[in-house]
């Protein structure tokens, strides 16, 4: 039988291309495979495993924006934190196994408290803009203005708590009352906060349930400024209330380290031992009588307190330190607080819509503190505080009495104030007082 080459030949030739192309193939495949662990950083020796957590992110240069992350090109998401919220419930949510939420729990441990993310506030989940396999790459959560947390959420889990930088500015405002105090206060640029430390930097000497026309005051204060927004609540370095002539101050001063307070001119505190009222911004809309018409029983009878007018849920304040003695609800007196402050003086507060949370007997209270809120429990025809005054056992009008005022500073600690109080001085002289509607109106006389 003769061999036929020809074909022999063309078969051969048809084997070698096969071959060729699967070693092609191989090259590509192989290739591929070098490539692609490269480009997502996967370990040759891990090669096999499952590399649960988000790999390590790179970047392009870009300027850094908020939290000093190139938010163009990132995601951004907001979770706004509601009651029983967990950080690892929202992981877990966000496709995050147990094993990796443990890790990043545990990278939190002595930075920052799981417990401590608040309700209200966002927490900000961020993911790369591509490449995005569904979960986060960090989370970020702001507990107040002055720092934020940041959670990495990839291969190496860790917390980290990032101090904002604060810059401290020297503010003024100045004002003069046309209508009422507090429209003024507003205008002159001062925020609430602010305008109540002003009110109870100068309660003492000013009596502001006595508001006149014409009032006037200035005030200096330091407030904090995070990226060129005012953050938290700004510091009164002093302030002045001029009415009729006459001129009230109050001046910021440290007599002792950890503890500053108010004084005015002379060096006296102005922390007084009892506050005049304990509600701000209220009215008397009944004084203390021994034959007062009662407005719901019909009958004339002795009303043992002042009533001060003030909408439902106002806070009612603790006139002076002391512990509570009694805080309950009976008969005619509704929802009250009553505090004993030393062995001869006791307050107590009526009406309450319902007490400031942890106040029960035997709580100690400081001055000025929130103990509970305007209400209309018991006999009453609106929302007000009776507010009743105890002297020896005996129930007195506080308005009338002459209580025991605190000692002025003296010896060293009275030159280092006056040094204080007169540097103040020469700034606050520098504030000039804005220009009235009547000095704003033009001369049209001939």
């Amino acid at each position: 039988m003769q061999t036929d080459y020809s074909k022999v030949s063309y078969w051969l030739q048809a084997i070698r291309k096969i071959s060729h192309a699967k070693l092609f193939l191989l090259d590509v495949t192989v290739l591929g495979v070098v490539v692609g662990l490269f480009l997502f950083r996967v370990p040759l020796e891990k090669w096999g495993e499952s590399a649960e957590l988000t790999e390590q992110p790179t970047f392009a240069q870009e300027e850094k924006g908020r939290w000093n992350f190139p938010l163009r090109q990132l995601r951004l998401e907001e979770y706004s934190l509601k009651r029983g919220d967990a950080l690892a419930t929202i992981l877990q949510q966000k496709g995050f196994s147990p094993q990796e939420i443990s890790l990043i729990v545990e990278s939190a441990r002595g930075v920052f408290s799981m417990h401590s993310l608040r309700t209200g506030k966002p927490l900000y989940l961020i993911y790369r803009k591509r490449r995005d396999n569904g979960k986060p790459l960090y989370a970020v959560y702001e507990p107040s203005p002055y720092e934020y947390i940041v959670f990495h959420l990839y291969d190496q889990p860790c917390v980290e708590v990032i101090k904002r930088d604060i810059k401290v500015e020297t503010r003024v405002a100045a004002g003069e009352v046309q209508s009422n105090l507090w429209h003024a206060l507003v205008e002159s640029g001062l925020k609430d906060d602010l305008a109540d430390a002003m009110i109870d930097a100068l309660a003492v000497s000013v009596d502001f349930y006595r508001q006149k026309i014409g009032d006037r005051f200035k005030v200096l204060y330091e407030q904090d400024m995070v990226e060129g927004q005012p953050v938290g609540s700004g510091k009164i370095l002093v302030a002045v209330y001029e009415r009729e002539g006459k001129s009230y101050y109050a001046f910021r001063f440290s007599p002792s380290e950890g503890k500053t307070e108010y004084y005015d001119y002379d060096g006296r505190p102005a922390r007084k031992a009892f506050l005049k009222a304990p509600v701000k911004y209220s009215r008397i809309s009944s004084r203390f009588s021994m034959n007062r018409l009662h407005p719901i029983l019909g009958y004339r009878r002795p009303h043992f307190g002042t009533d001060y007018a003030a909408p439902y849920g106002t806070p009612i304040l603790a006139v002076a330190d002391g512990v509570v003695t009694e805080a309950t609800q009976r008969g005619g007196n509704g929802k009250y607080v009553r505090i004993r402050h030393d062995k001869v003086y006791e307050t107590q507060y009526l009406h309450m819509s319902s007490f400031a949370r942890g106040i029960r007997p035997g709580v100690r209270v400081v001055q000025g503190q929130v103990i509970g809120y305007v209400g209309a429990t018991g006999l009453a025809t609106g929302p007000h505080v009776c507010f009743r005054f105890w002297k020896n056992g005996q129930q007195v009008d506080h308005l009338r009495l002459n209580l025991p005022q605190p000692e002025p500073i003296s010896g060293q600690l009275w030159e280092a104030f006056k040094a204080r109080r007169d540097s103040l001085l020469e700034q606050l002289k520098r504030i000039e007082y804005p220009r009235t509607s009547a000095e704003k109106k033009p001369n049209t006389a001939p």
